[in-house]
């Protein structure tokens, strides 16, 4: 019962942090169009998000298997955050 209930936190976490993904992948579009950039560039930053995510897949096993999990939560929230800041 006890790894049910770990894999049915995991894959809830998996499903918010897609929610997520899916709603901020609209906005750097829009965002992109009220700034005045140009079509190649609004595709090009989408692109970019996605081979964000590609790079985060490959990075973050490495961080948990060094640092565990708590730390990793605290550094991949910490750059979101940073990413979030520094559209601003």
């Amino acid at each position: 019962m006890r790894m049910i209930l770990s894999f049915a936190a995991l894959f809830l976490s998996v499903v918010l942090l897609q929610f997520a993904t899916g709603g901020v992948g609209p906005l750097d579009a829009l965002s992109g169009f009220a700034l005045g950039f140009d079509k190649e560039q609004i595709g090009l930053l989408g692109s970019a998000h996605f081979l964000g995510f590609f790079i985060g897949c490959w990075w973050a096993p490495r961080l948990l298997g060094t640092i565990g999990h708590s730390r990793t939560f605290a550094v991949c929230t910490a750059l979101g955050a940073m990413g979030l800041i520094g559209t601003r």
